[in-house]
């Protein structure tokens, strides 16, 4: 029999029917057991692959996978949210102290304490995974060394969209000083973790704004935008009058588009803060904006990898989240998947739109994907907005859980979904007024018994489906 290609695997895949995928027993609707050994990382010993001492990737001919240090198949069931101050808010922190035996916050009690309880949940849930959000240093810090498999934060800009970044932060990436920074930065973050087993891998920023897409939902600006207004001796804008001018040919053409009237090539590189931060005129501006940004891209995970890997080539490289609620995965999927080893995206939709995403992107690389952020809420007094879509009822909210995570998980190329979150926020919290997050447990600690029954019927039939 010939071989299929991966992309051709995933076309079949994705037109496999729920019932079909039930077949597998991902969920356990088969009442006959089967016993799933697992090694100390969380991959399945029925799954070989060569052993390599460090997580990565690998295509069997039918799926991808990660593979874990010891050389078995590992699929990641994640949790996000892990911020210890999230424990010690005006409405729970007294409740916390208590349990943990504290007298103050981050005291021993208190990081002992926590990182206990942590570790005992994630191992009641049958969570595989620390996602990219926690800054909970007992948990992923060296010298504690994590039980869990982790993602470490890596960002020489830090360009997350809830930051709102400034168009400061948006410097000259085209520049030799941002490769001497990128350098220093990268020896200091990953050195110490070169060697640690338990590291899944590095990603950046949390959903950058790269697109014009981005910027309608999130305001502030862009690489296209800001290094196009700088001036004659910034790389960056350099790289923007290079661009156009292969398109345009001529400085009139240039004129007509952006409605200036530049007299050569050599005036429109001199002038600085020529264009204001606004959407683009037309479609001829669009586009520019659009390859400009591409070329911006290219050369951030260019650079910012080179530097990574300079330290630490023994880990993966998840380059930014991107969003998927946006245009930034359509557009910028071509470029990044020449840089990354896994697409890491983050998408809060319904299931059938997850579906929709993934079916739009995965002929476009050949590349696993990992969901890094997605959940659903349910409404109520003190936390009225959570983010994603809302159910009527836990119980609704742990159905929609569980068919998301049939429909991913039955895709060749899917090999990750991390939940968002573990506790709840309500609307008091600093910074959650307007939106909160909500978790699988509530403010103190009590978990939602359909939430955790579900996500407890995901992590124990995760490999079932190919045994």
């Amino acid at each position: 029999m010939n071989k299929l290609n991966r992309n051709q695997f995933i076309k079949l895949s994705s037109f496999c029917s729920l019932s079909t995928f039930l077949n597998y027993n991902l969920y356990g609707l088969d009442k006959k057991e089967s016993n799933i050994e697992l090694d100390k990382y969380g991959g399945w010993k029925g799954k070989k692959f060569q052993r390599s001492g460090f997580f990565r990737t690998e295509f069997d001919v039918n799926k991808w996978w990660f593979v874990t240090p010891e050389g078995n198949g590992f699929i990641s069931l994640g949790i996000n949210h892990y911020h210890q101050d999230w424990w010690a808010q005006q409405y729970n922190k007294d409740f916390w102290l208590r349990k943990f035996n504290s007298k103050e916050y981050l005291d021993d009690n208190w990081n002992i304490g926590y990182r206990k309880r942590a570790l005992s949940d994630m191992k009641l849930l049958g969570i595989n995974t620390i996602g990219m959000h926690t800054n909970a240093s007992s948990l992923i810090d060296l010298p504690f060394n994590s039980k869990v498999p982790y993602l470490r934060e890596y960002k020489p800009i830090v360009l997350d969209h809830y930051r709102n970044p400034k168009p400061e932060i948006y410097i000259d990436i085209f520049s030799k000083n941002f490769e001497k920074y990128c350098y220093e930065y990268a020896r200091e973050i990953a050195l110490p973790y070169k060697d640690d087993p338990m590291l899944l891998g590095y990603c950046m920023a949390d959903c950058p704004i790269f697109t014009e897409g981005d910027i309608e939902l999130y305001g502030g600006t862009s690489w296209a935008r800001k290094l196009r207004n700088l001036g004659p001796m910034d790389p960056g804008k350099r790289e923007f009058v290079s661009i156009v001018k292969k398109k345009y040919k001529i400085i009139e053409n240039f004129n007509g588009v952006y409605l200036t009237s530049f007299k050569t090539w050599e005036e429109l590189l001199n002038k600085k803060r020529w264009r204001e931060n606004i959407p683009a005129l037309n479609k001829n501006e669009q586009d520019d904006i659009e390859s400009f940004m591409l070329s911006c891209v290219k050369r951030y995970y260019s650079v910012s990898k080179k530097a990574l890997f300079t330290f630490d080539s023994n880990h993966l490289f998840l380059g930014d989240k991107i969003n998927g609620n946006t245009d930034s995965l359509d557009k910028t999927i071509p470029v990044i998947s020449k840089f990354v080893d896994v697409i890491y995206y983050q998408y809060f939709a319904s299931c059938g739109d997850q579906s929709d995403l993934l079916d739009r992107v995965s002929d476009k690389v050949d590349l696993p994907f990992l969901n890094g952020d997605a959940g659903f809420g349910v409404s109520y007094e003190m936390m009225p907005n959570p983010y994603g879509p809302r159910a009527k009822t836990q119980s609704e909210r742990a159905n929609w859980l569980l068919k998301c995570c049939e429909n991913a998980f039955s895709r060749n190329n899917f090999i990750g979904w991390h939940i968002c979150g573990i506790i709840d926020t309500w609307k008091t919290m600093p910074t959650k007024e307007k939106f909160q997050h909500q978790g699988l447990m509530s403010v103190i600690g009590e978990f939602y018994p359909e939430m955790k029954s579900a996500v407890q019927k995901i992590s124990s039939n995760l490999y079932k489906f190919d045994s």
